[in-house]
């Protein structure tokens, strides 16, 4: 039998210790809206996370875009396989342009950061249900979930900071051409440094996360750090200026010396 809730009355993480303490086998899925997204577990450990980002993304594509592969074996990869992950898993692997560790770490990176970014969701619904597995041609990683919810209890916790500096991502962030304080060293990821360069076409950072395939968690992380290192601001939302509205003269007649006529004059009725 599921067991059905809201997010609201049960979060993510005690859903997960739930799982780990029961040591059960399923599927947890969480909706938000029009956005969906499963959560495998196998034993009382993580397997498999289907977010809504990663559920449209295949497995080669998140490699380009993390930079482990270029566009050349991208584009070979998706002319001779299709959508399975373990067919472009073993394609690589064959050409030798990867090896079964590095798609495994990949695989299990991937898996944890579409699982944090799911536990940001401060509302929603979910339904549980057991002896549930994941699609066969996904690769999944079993991963112990007691030191996954001490992360994620920092993760939130980090979380809270950044929203409270960019509350929104419909803003976007300015490079300044002059730093706000002395110069600091700035290590940038190569999903990162590319985040930097979208800053140039002065849009929004919902889009450019959704260009660049990055969750909320990770966009806000970097737009952060480089506000923290004086080299960027938020820019502030554009107030519209409303038109007055137009109010069409209205004759009042005179009073003629009524009681609401002496108390209130013309503005009356």
């Amino acid at each position: 039998m599921a067991l059905n809730g809201s997010l609201k009355d049960f979060g993510l993480l005690q859903l997960l210790t739930l799982v780990q303490v029961t040591g059960k086998t399923g599927a947890l899925t969480l909706q938000r809206g029009n956005e969906i997204a499963t959560v495998y577990f196998e034993g009382g450990r993580l397997t498999k996370v289907k977010s809504p980002g990663s559920s449209s993304t295949s497995l080669g594509v998140a490699l380009h875009r993390a930079g482990r592969i270029d566009r050349d074996q991208l584009e070979l990869i998706g002319s001779q396989v299709s959508s399975s992950e373990k067919a472009a898993a073993l394609l690589l692997t064959d050409l030798g342009v990867l090896s079964r560790d590095d798609i495994m770490d990949f695989v299990k990176e991937r898996t944890l950061a579409d699982l944090y970014g799911l536990l940001t969701w401060p509302d929603g619904t979910f339904r549980l249900d057991v002896d549930v597995s994941p699609p066969e041609d996904d690769i999944v990683t079993p991963i112990e979930l007691a030191p996954v919810l001490e992360k994620g209890r920092g993760y939130l916790d980090e979380w809270n900071l950044l929203t409270s500096y960019i509350p929104s991502l419909d803003r976007s962030l300015r490079l300044l051409s002059e730093p706000r304080q002395p110069a600091q060293e700035v290590s940038l990821q190569l999903s990162e440094w590319r985040l930097v360069v979208s800053l140039a076409a002065d849009i929004p950072l919902r889009d450019v996360a959704q260009k660049l395939g990055l969750n909320e968690f990770a966009v806000r992380q970097v737009a952060y750090r480089l506000i923290d290192a004086g080299l960027a601001e938020i820019s502030e939302p554009v107030a519209v200026a409303l038109p007055e509205p137009v109010q069409e003269a209205v004759e009042v007649p005179e009073p003629k010396g009524g009681g609401f006529a002496r108390l209130f004059g013309r503005r009356w009725g």
